[in-house]
């Protein structure tokens, strides 16, 4: 059983929202759906990017750089 869907509210301009519903409209799909899909593609999608750019900056020494400059390493 998969978990409820969170409710999310967003505008669009007039160009977007007629991409949604041609995009809708050829995967028989009304706009929230495609919304929905296209919103958690691109979301999960860069989340995968990001996770995967934070390792490759960790092989190469960089994790904690940014913390270091701030003067928030070491502190407790």
């Amino acid at each position: 059983m998969s978990e409820p869907l969170k409710s999310v509210h967003v505008r669009l301009s007039p160009e977007a929202h007629k991409v949604l519903s041609a995009i809708g409209d050829i995967e028989d799909k009304d706009n929230a759906e495609m919304a929905r899909l296209i919103l958690e593609e691109v979301l999960l999608g860069r989340v995968h990017t990001l996770m995967l750019t934070a390792q490759r900056y960790k092989g190469l020494g960089f994790s904690g750089i940014l913390r270091d400059l701030e003067g928030k390493a070491g502190k407790g």
